[in-house]
């Protein structure tokens, strides 16, 4: 035997007898740590399990509680919503709590609202990002029912440039200081939220019109150009411009008739004699032709003792008037020359 195997034969039965020691000193204790390793994964994964399947368990009360708040039942609803407080899993006990507080706004009730809010946000137990959340809904609810002092002691740690409800935080109290008339400090939180890329769509469409509102209130600048008068509304109806009538057509005259007699006195047919046939006071009867279809012609439309009707006088044009304008009256034109008094004229 060599040298080289008798040294490697030993050096193997030292170590046996090294780990044969180390074994019987540690092995028992190596074996009870792998026991309680494996005990407490088993546990882990068994209580994990069992949280979920709570969990579980409360998120469908809490959707029953949403479904009663949705059907129009804010007390059933607020009474589930309480027993899941008492004794709910994971973050639905909070989540139960910020519902109330929802609850109680729409009824009208922002005090009771904003205690639930509040009672949320206090709680060092509940997640951060719920806390931060219930103290922006307190927020907005003391816009109107608060002070600007009140919004800025729930938001104010809220609106650093690191924060992510900054621009919620920034509006609650921009809308405050706005509404308590510091329009300066409105208009500068606005303009964050206008100029931020980062601010929702909704945040910075109302930001922006709340500007235009604000500008819209602000004194004109000096030397604007005055308003044009605006017209006088108490003015009579009877000066009002009444819109000129359609121009009646212009009646076709007759051909003067052959022999036709002239009246008495010499002067023309009196042009404001009703189409009637019957003389005007003080004035010479005169002869009417017909203008429309009728029928009607000769002594049958002259009065008593008047000149005889004249035989070849041309008819008037049958051809009916525009709508709407008086029939046009068609007097024989008088000879030239002196005027001879018919026989039989009236004195």
């Amino acid at each position: 035997m060599s040298d080289d195997s008798f040294i490697r034969e030993v050096n193997e039965e030292l170590r046996q007898d090294k780990v044969q020691e180390a074994w019987s000193k540690f092995g028992r204790w190596l074996l009870i740590g792998v026991a309680i390793l494996l005990v407490a994964t088993a546990a882990y994964v068994g209580w994990d399990r069992y949280q979920a399947a709570q969990a579980n368990v409360s998120g469908d009360r809490y959707l029953v509680a949403l479904d009663l708040a949705a059907a129009g039942q804010p007390d059933e609803a607020v009474a589930a919503l309480e027993a899941l407080i008492a004794d709910g899993h994971g973050a639905y006990p909070d989540l139960a709590r910020m519902r109330i507080g929802s609850i109680r706004e729409a009824q009208g009730q922002p005090q009771e609202a904003v205690a639930a809010f509040d009672a949320v946000a206090g709680d060092s137990s509940a997640p951060q990002p719920i806390r931060d959340m219930a103290a922006v809904r307190a927020a907005y609810i003391l816009v109107d029912s608060g002070t600007v002092d009140d919004v800025r002691a729930r938001v104010e740690r809220l609106t650093g440039d690191s924060e992510p409800l900054r621009f919620p935080a920034r509006e609650a109290i921009a809308l405050a200081a706005w509404k308590a008339g510091d329009t300066e400090t409105a208009s500068g939180l606005f303009q964050q939220l206008v100029d931020d890329a980062g601010a929702s769509n909704g945040i910075s469409a109302r930001a922006r019109l709340m500007l235009d509102v604000i500008a819209s209130g602000a004194p004109a600048a000096e030397g604007a150009a005055p308003a044009a008068p605006q017209p006088a509304t108490d003015q009579p109806a009877a000066e009002a411009p009444v819109p000129p009538a359609q121009p009646a057509a212009p009646a076709t005259p007759a051909p003067p008739a052959t022999g036709a007699a002239a009246p008495e006195n010499g002067l023309a047919p009196d042009t404001a004699t009703p189409a009637t046939g019957m003389p005007a006071a003080g004035a010479a009867p005169t002869v009417t032709l017909p203008t429309t279809d009728l029928g009607l012609g000769g002594a049958d439309v002259l009065p008593s003792g008047a000149a005889p009707a004249v035989e070849d006088a041309a008819p008037a044009s049958d051809t009916p008037e525009p709508s709407g304008t008086p029939p046009a009256v068609s007097e024989p034109a008088a000879p030239a020359g002196d005027p001879v008094a018919p026989q039989g004229t009236v004195n």
